[in-house]
């Protein structure tokens, strides 16, 4: 009996150690995550709640408390509004294309070997590999009025020129800039699931007569649902992010203020120096993104299988 009870007092203690060294371990990411992502969040949160106070002259601004003031603002801003509405028609032509053919490349991609598959593989990915600045910078020489080698060789062939930076093409300007970018992205990421599903599947299907498309429709796809699903929402919330591509074309041409909302949010703070408003607009797209999400989530269900 006294043999057992110290067995039992031995193997708590040794759980009990186990469990403090997995927080030990754990600590240093909570102690980065805690300081570069909840506290900036929480001071976004405190900010947004604040109205600069001038007074009158001579006195030095200060904040006051205003509560949901900023909030109120954001919402009667028509142009806020308007960037909000310019980044869900974006995103709802450009994801679709840019997942596709993202999973059209995986696809295709799943088919080589060898010396083939690392060249296009490589090939597809190294846009992602440019920050964001330089693929700006880059597609910004090649849309300039100017200089643009497309509008040249529109030129030579005679037809009209194309004003990429245009009220309705600045939306097409930017999301093929979008999608240069993260398609090899996404592509890589669908194409690391494709390895996980084991071959023998596929020689079974194509013993039964299967070709590649019959197999790519109903094996691979029906597969890779999960990791559809998971591409499709790290790209709603990076729509909702854009801000790197219009803020590097308006250094190059006229972009209007408003066409995403962290472009005006950020010239709302750095222009009129208004924190706490671009504040109160960042809280307000971080919880319509987060919403958006969320419905994904709930009624897309890609985790489940029939």
């Amino acid at each position: 009996m006294t043999a057992t009870v110290k067995a039992s007092s031995a193997k708590g203690l040794k759980s009990r150690s186990k469990g403090r060294m997995g927080y030990v371990f754990i600590a240093p990411f909570m102690l980065v995550f805690a300081t570069f992502y909840i506290l900036p969040v929480l001071y976004a949160i405190y900010l947004s709640l604040l109205t600069k106070k001038r007074g009158v002259l001579g006195e030095v601004p200060h904040d006051v408390f205003s509560g949901l003031d900023n909030y109120i603002r954001a919402f009667q801003d028509s142009d806020f509004v308007k960037s909000i509405g310019n980044v869900l028609i974006f995103g709802l032509g450009q994801i679709p294309i840019m997942i596709g053919l993202a999973l059209v490349l995986a696809l295709v991609l799943d088919l080589y070997k060898g010396a083939a598959l690392r060249f296009f593989r490589t090939a597809f990915y190294l846009p992602y590999t440019l920050p964001t600045i330089i693929a700006g910078l880059l597609w910004g020489y090649m849309y300039s009025p100017n200089l643009s080698p497309f509008n040249q060789m529109f030129k030579s062939w005679g037809w009209n020129t194309v004003d990429f930076f245009g009220p309705t093409m600045i939306y097409f300007s930017i999301g093929n800039i979008v999608t240069w970018t993260w398609t090899g992205y996404n592509m890589v990421t669908m194409y690391s699931s494709l390895q996980n599903i084991p071959r023998d599947i596929y020689e079974a299907a194509t013993i039964d007569g299967a070709t590649n498309l019959d197999i790519a429709r109903f094996i691979k796809i029906p597969l890779l649902r999960p990791t559809i699903g998971l591409t499709f929402i790290f790209s709603v919330i990076g729509t909702s992010q854009i801000f790197s591509e219009p803020f590097v074309l308006k250094q190059i041409q006229y972009v209007p203020d408003n066409i995403t909302p962290n472009l005006y949010l950020y010239l709302a703070a750095s222009r009129d120096g208004n924190f706490s408003y671009a504040a109160a607009m960042a809280i307000i797209i971080a919880l319509i993104t987060f919403g958006f999400s969320l419905i994904f989530l709930r009624f897309a269900n890609f985790g489940e299988r029939e």
